[in-house]
């Protein structure tokens, strides 16, 4: 019998672990070594690396198995984990992540975590102390994942240690996703550790892209739907004017402006058949934030002439295709439409929270997308829009406490509004087939000839389906999407002379939300 094996919690390996949960052989985590603490700085080997970061020795833990084994009942595959782990290694980073996590946890949606992973020898209540919290107004879950002999380790120790807690944060806790701060404020050896053992384990890596000061909404975002932030993607669609595009570049300098949390949406723009030549040297020298070429296409179209209603809607339909249904979605804006600096914050939380939450089955079925603007008359008339109150029986996600409140129309919009992946593929279907027999029986025309000839057929098909879409209620104070009349310009496929007099650009009011 072998005498000189290793404690087995020193002998874990998590690799061997996971052949024996995908056969459905029971296993429970063993806890990570608890190393007895030392005092002092290790010895220093002759091959050691000159300064004081220099010992490369195995990885052992002093405090994070006495936290994390409470937490080993979900590595029986019981309830799906609702946990959220925030992680650090810098002093600075852990101050700024401190409030958004108290937060959270305070919304009571998710089980929140909060792991130390630096080379700072401040105990957990030194922290709380400068920070100025305590377990009764921050409830969330403190764990020790500091190696030993941290404040000696190279950076490779470092980061192998990393790797190596987020193993066991993972193995005991099951987290949806992991939150780190940013190079800015954060070590690379931490972030380069949480990256690559993520990515290998599976677990969503939420890097914020600022002080968390500026990103609080995050707090209201269950489990589930942080799960989803990475995968996540908005494609933005314009259609260019055939005319004067003083208008279309008021619109992607507002674009521009705004702060996308470090990763810019890609932007289609469908150009007419006959463009503007300030418009062609605008394009020429255009910046997108993301500096990637590739994040900005161009389609101009090759047929000579006007198009007609079904040819516009047909263009329109065909300008998007997702890459993934279920996560693609596509930004539709019109030339006339000026967008606030912080509209695609409100998308993503808006998206996350009633496309991805644990709560959104019903919701996320019956949505077809989110307007930015509340139109200030219906598309077929001038008459007032009157939105349904919230049905929170049919609709349970909706809360009406959200610092933006929201409101239901099952009626189209063009201007700003995003559209689902997964509903726009539906609705290419619906187009096809609508078409086809539109040579039959020609269908009695209600959307004004003011919008887009598609609008017609999305009417058609949210009534068919059920749909709504998600707009910003009028007693929002905050203005996402603004629409301007003094550059206004008729869609081209009903852009004749006749019509052209007979809607006047000044019956065309400003309206925003």
């Amino acid at each position: 019998m072998p005498t000189d094996l290793s404690p087995a919690p020193e002998r874990f390996n998590p690799t061997f672990a996971e052949p024996r949960q995908r056969a459905g052989m029971p296993w429970s985590p063993p806890a990570p070594s608890p190393a007895i603490p030392q005092r002092g700085p290790p010895p220093r080997e002759d091959f050691a690396p000159e300064g004081s970061f220099y010992y490369e020795g195995s990885v052992h833990f002093h405090s994070l198995g006495k936290t994390l084994y409470r937490f080993r009942k979900f590595a029986h595959g019981l309830p799906a984990s609702r946990a959220v782990v925030f992680a650090g290694a810098s002093l600075k980073s852990i101050s700024d992540l401190l409030p958004l996590a108290c937060k959270m946890a305070n919304q009571r949606a998710n089980e929140v975590h909060l792991v130390l992973m630096g080379r700072d020898d401040v105990s957990i209540e030194g922290i709380q102390h400068v920070n100025g919290i305590d377990d009764s107004d921050c409830p969330i879950y403190w764990h020790d994942g500091r190696v030993d002999y941290a404040q000696w380790s190279t950076d490779a120790r470092m980061e192998r240690a990393v790797a190596s807690g987020l193993t066991y944060v993972q193995a005991y806790l099951s987290p949806q996703a992991v939150i780190t701060q940013g190079e800015s404020s954060e070590e690379v050896f931490f972030l380069q550790g949480i990256e690559k053992k993520a990515r290998e384990l599976g677990t969503a890596h939420i890097v914020l892209p600022t002080a968390t000061r500026d990103i609080m909404w995050i707090s209201s975002l269950d489990s589930h739907s942080l799960q989803a932030w990475n995968d996540m993607r908005i494609e933005i669609l314009i259609q260019a004017p055939t005319e004067s595009s003083g208008s279309f570049i008021r619109l992607i300098r507002s674009l521009k402006d705004a702060d996308y949390l470090g990763s810019a949406p890609g932007l289609t723009i469908e150009l007419p058949h006959d463009v503007d030549p300030q418009l062609l040297r605008f394009l020429k020298t255009m910046k997108w934030p993301s500096n990637t070429s590739n994040k900005v296409t161009l389609r101009r179209r090759v047929r000579h002439g006007v198009l007609d209603a079904a040819e516009a809607s047909l263009r329109t339909a065909e300008a998007f295709y997702p890459q993934d249904p279920n996560m693609t979605h596509v930004l539709m804006l019109s030339p006339q439409a000026e967008l606030s600096a912080s509209f695609y914050h409100y998308l993503k939380h808006t998206v996350l929270k009633y496309k991805y939450s644990t709560n959104a089955g019903q919701v996320a079925s019956d949505l077809l997308g989110i307007s930015l603007e509340l139109s200030s008359s219906l598309p077929t008339s001038d008459e007032s829009v009157n939105f349904p109150t919230l049905d929170t029986n049919r609709f349970p996600g909706l809360d009406e406490r959200e610092a933006m409140l929201v409101s239901l129309g099952q009626v189209p919009n063009s201007n700003a509004a995003l559209y689902f992946g997964d509903k726009w593929v539906e609705f290419q279907s619906f187009l096809s087939e609508r078409l086809a027999k539109e040579v039959t029986s020609p269908h009695e025309k209600v959307i004004s000839e003011r919008y887009p000839a598609v609008m017609e057929y999305l009417l058609e098909f949210m009534r068919a389906k059920d749909y709504y879409l998600l707009y910003p209620a009028a007693r929002g104070t905050q203005t996402l999407a603004t629409v301007h009349s003094d550059l206004f310009q008729p869609p081209e496929e009903y852009s004749d002379e006749n019509w052209a007099k007979s809607t006047k650009p000044d019956n065309v009011k400003d309206q925003s939300n």
